[in-house]
C-alpha cells in the first residue's frame, strides 16, 4: 500500500464556505456550461487561487494545484490539469458576458440570506467607498480619446498613492454593517469620478429594490457631498457623510472653534 500527502493549508475552510454558500450550484444555474469543469467549479477554484497567498498567471493555476487535494475541494474525478488556463479562460468570458457587477450583488445578496444577515442588526447600513490600484504598463491608453462602450479605461487619475505619473484602475464596494460582507463589486475607470460612481451605484441599487423594500442608510465620504447626488439620495434613502472642508461655511465654522476644542 503507498501513502501519499496532500498540502490542505487553509483552503478547506474556504471551501467549505463555498460549499454552504451553494455557489457552485447557483453559479451553474445562471451559467450552465457543457464542459466537464462547469463554470461554477471554476469559479472555485479561482477564489481558492486567490486565496491561497500567492500570485498566480492563469496559466499557472494548474501548477498551484498539483500538491493539493482537488478531488477534495473541487469534486471526484476532477485534477489539477483540468483548470487549465483555455478552460478557466472561457468561464471568465462567461462571467463577463452575464455581467461580473450583476452577478456579484445576485450571489452576495443571497450568501447573506443564508448566513441570517439579513435579519442582522444593522443591515440597513450601506458603507460605500472606492479604492485604487495603480499599475505599470500603457494598457489601452490610446482609446482614450475614442468613446468605446463599456471599455474600462487602466489609465491615470486622482493617485492616493501621490503617483499622478502611473496608470490605474478603480474598486468600488458597497459593504453591509454587520459582517463586513460586500453586497455589490464595481471595476471602475482610472479616472472615474468618487461622486459621480456613488450617485451611479445608488441609483442603480434603488432601481433594483421593491418599492416595499426597507430603505436603507448610506455611509459615504465627503465624495458624496454634492447638490445633485443629496437630492437624489434624500428622497428614496437616508445617508451620514462628512461636510467637504473646502466649503466656505465648513471653514468659516473651523476658525470659530479652537484646536484644543477640535
Amino acid at each position: 500500500m503507498e501513502y501519499s500527502s496532500k498540502d490542505l493549508s487553509h483552503l478547506g475552510l474556504v471551501a467549505g464556505m463555498c460549499d454552504k454558500l451553494e455557489l457552485v450550484s447557483e453559479l451553474d444555474r445562471l451559467l450552465p456550461s457543457e464542459h466537464s469543469l462547469s463554470n461554477g467549479t471554476c469559479v472555485k477554484a479561482l477564489i481558492l487561487n486567490g486565496l491561497g497567498f500567492v500570485e498566480r498567471r492563469l496559466y499557472l493555476v494548474p501548477q498551484f494545484f498539483e500538491d493539493k487535494p482537488v478531488s477534495h475541494l473541487l469534486g471526484e474525478g476532477i485534477e489539477a490539469p483540468m483548470l487549465n488556463d483555455d478552460r478557466l479562460g472561457r468561464c471568465l468570458d462567461a462571467l463577463y458576458e452575464s455581467g461580473v457587477s450583476e452577478l456579484f450583488a445576485h450571489l452576495s445578496g443571497r450568501a447573506a440570506k443564508i448566513l441570517g444577515l439579513d435579519q442582522a442588526p444593522g443591515w440597513g447600513f450601506g458603507h460605500l467607498d472606492n479604492t485604487r490600484f495603480h499599475v505599470d504598463g500603457a494598457y489601452n491608453r490610446a482609446l482614450d480619446g475614442e468613446q468605446v462602450e463599456d471599455c474600462l479605461h487602466i489609465c491615470q487619475g486622482y493617485s492616493r498613492d501621490h503617483r499622478p505619473d502611473l496608470n490605474q484602475v478603480m474598486l468600488q464596494l458597497v459593504v453591509e454593517h454587520s459582517a463586513g460582507i460586500p453586497l455589490q463589486m464595481a471595476a471602475l475607470s482610472g479616472n472615474s469620478h468618487d461622486g459621480v460612481s456613488f450617485r451611479q451605484t445608488i441609483s442603480d441599487y434603488i432601481g433594483a429594490l421593491d418599492q416595499q423594500a426597507e430603505k436603507r442608510c448610506w455611509v459615504m465620504d465627503s465624495a458624496f457631498y454634492n447638490a445633485q447626488t443629496i437630492e437624489m439620495v434624500g428622497q428614496q434613502s437616508y445617508w451620514i457623510s462628512r461636510v467637504p472642508a473646502t466649503l466656505a461655511e465648513v471653514q468659516s465654522l473651523k476658525a470659530q472653534i479652537g484646536q484644543a476644542q477640535m
